[in-house]
């Protein structure tokens, strides 16, 4: 072979070893941003509620308004950290014995996980497990419904572990869909209930309550597209509690000595909402 062959071969050969380095290093950026990477990100939300306790024919309707955060560190060895908080806001229409508007209410989550990520080809799956808190609370003291029944103050605390799986795949060179669905177990739930506030006139001897709630679920998915820092998309929320223990307290109503008892019965909630989130 002369030496003009051989230089025609030698640049044959740096064309095909350039050639698959720009394609090794073309395939490898996808493969970091389909992982979780380490982000600040806040997010809005506005959504449509709804509680519902089956037994009593009671329900709560509301639309929220939301804002959100989440934190996330990778630590480039595929196992990733994760915080997050959301806070929810919409007063609430009540119907069940009788009716009522315009109750204020609000909820918010604290949540914080740990995870792994396993990417593809062409997709990511970030498992990840932790522990979570919600409270909601509703000021509902010193009103009455449309038969006369009182309002009290209520407030409803979970204590649940979160076990979720994220989902991403590529949808063009800037775009991706990310998917995320997390079922959440009830450890521990508390609901108080602030009846001493209806004492006055005939009743007195109310006291508050306070019951457990410690068998339930909820579920969440996401769906977002995000491209470059921005993201959005439609999300819903459910939680599934079974009916509490039962408390018995003694009152007097009209100068009569009664027993009562207090439980909070089985409920569901289902909330649908949009989500815009902003990465920085």
């Amino acid at each position: 072979m002369n030496m003009k062959m051989r230089l025609i071969a030698l640049f044959g050969v740096a064309c095909i070893l350039s050639t698959d380095l720009d394609l090794a290093l073309a395939d490898e950026p996808a493969e970091f941003t389909l992982k979780t990477q380490s982000l600040n990100e806040l997010s809005l939300t506005v959504s449509s509620y709804h509680y519902n306790e089956p037994s009593l024919n009671v329900k709560m309707d509301g639309t929220n308004i939301g804002a959100g955060y989440l934190g996330s560190y990778s630590f480039g060895n595929d196992w990733f950290v994760l915080g997050s908080i959301d806070y929810n806001y919409g007063p609430v229409s009540y119907s069940g014995t009788g009716t009522q508007s315009g109750i204020p209410q609000y909820y918010y989550n604290l949540k914080a996980g740990v995870g792994y990520d396993f990417a593809f080809n062409s997709f990511a799956l970030s498992p990840y497990i932790g522990i979570g808190y919600r409270l909601l609370s509703q000021t509902w003291g010193n009103t009455t419904t449309s038969t006369g029944a009182q309002g009290y103050d209520r407030q409803s605390t979970y204590n649940y572990i979160p076990i979720g799986l994220t989902h991403r795949f590529a949808v063009s060179e800037k775009g991706k869909v990310e998917t995320t669905l997390e079922y959440d177990y009830l450890i521990s739930g508390n609901q108080f209930s602030a009846l001493s506030s209806l004492n006055g006139g005939a009743v007195s001897g109310l006291s508050d309550s306070n019951n457990q709630q410690n068998t339930g679920y909820g579920i969440n998915l996401t769906v977002m597209y995000k491209e470059g820092d921005w993201g959005v998309g439609p999300y819903y929320k459910y939680w599934n509690i079974s009916q509490s223990n039962t408390n018995y307290s003694n009152a007097t109503v009209n100068g009569v000595p009664v027993r009562y008892s207090v439980y909070e019965p089985a409920n569901n909630t289902n909330e649908f909402g949009l989500k815009v989130s902003y990465r920085f």
